[in-house]
């Protein structure tokens, strides 16, 4: 049974720059997230955070799309490291999305790239999975224990040519409270950003465009570079 109740415009949501609708879940008898079929949870916190991704973008997608956004702020911090002008909210905040609009919602995310081009910085976007400790299920239980139900969710990372900001997913053990890291850069984003930034006349319109067709010979360079010579012709 859905225990989501009817999508209403909520005008008290938390995040007062944030424009686009976003529904308040209200749990009833849920225990743990599963007992809320139908949907994907996940954290957009490093988007707005450290990627550049705005209001903007994702009124943009929501219209596209017509799509609908759920949001939920749970008792206890479910993430370490997202703090908004000494606000830990988004440490204890999850996104919703419906199943059949997950993809789209996803793939336009992940399609989209801003450019800063004063500073010469660029910012990509990329999906991880984790496997966390159900974050109704701490709440309703209110300690963490063997009998703590686990569940999987979403967050993005943000993949900039000067840092990166992403979970350490090579940890396999569930963790108590996630924490998001940075790390250095891929050589191939710094070396196509710094292609693109010296090109002449770059705009944000001919950036998209531009950026795609470097970062197309900077992968076929790498994979040239990793072939062994006699695979070459």
């Amino acid at each position: 049974m859905d225990m989501f109740t009817k999508p209403e415009n909520d005008k008290y949501y938390e995040f007062k720059p944030f424009r686009v609708p976003k529904y308040r879940v209200e749990f009833q008898r849920a225990a743990k997230l599963e007992d809320v079929p139908g949907y994907v949870w996940y954290t957009p916190a490093a988007l707005y955070l450290w990627g550049r991704y705005s209001e903007n973008n994702l009124a943009d997608l929501v219209q596209r799309h017509n799509l609908q956004i759920f949001w939920y702020k749970f008792d206890k911090p479910i993430f370490k490291g997202f703090i908004v002008n000494d606000d830990p909210s988004w440490n204890r905040t999850l996104w919703a999305m419906r199943v059949d609009q997950w993809d789209k919602f996803v793939d336009g995310i992940l399609e989209t790239v801003q450019f800063d081009i004063p500073n010469a910085k660029l910012y990509q976007y990329a999906l991880q999975q984790l496997t966390v400790y159900d974050p109704l299920s701490v709440d309703v239980q209110r300690i963490v224990s063997n009998a703590t139900d686990i569940t999987k969710i979403y967050a993005f990372a943000v993949l900039g040519n000067e840092q990166q900001y992403a979970f350490d997913v090579r940890k396999k053990d569930v963790q108590l409270i996630p924490y998001i890291s940075s790390f250095k850069p891929d050589p191939l984003h710094v070396s196509a950003a710094r292609r693109l930034f010296a090109s002449a006349g770059i705009t944000q319109d001919k950036a998209f465009s531009r950026y795609k067709e470097i970062l197309i010979s900077e992968q076929d360079l790498a994979y040239q570079q990793k072939s062994p010579k006699g695979n070459k012709q």
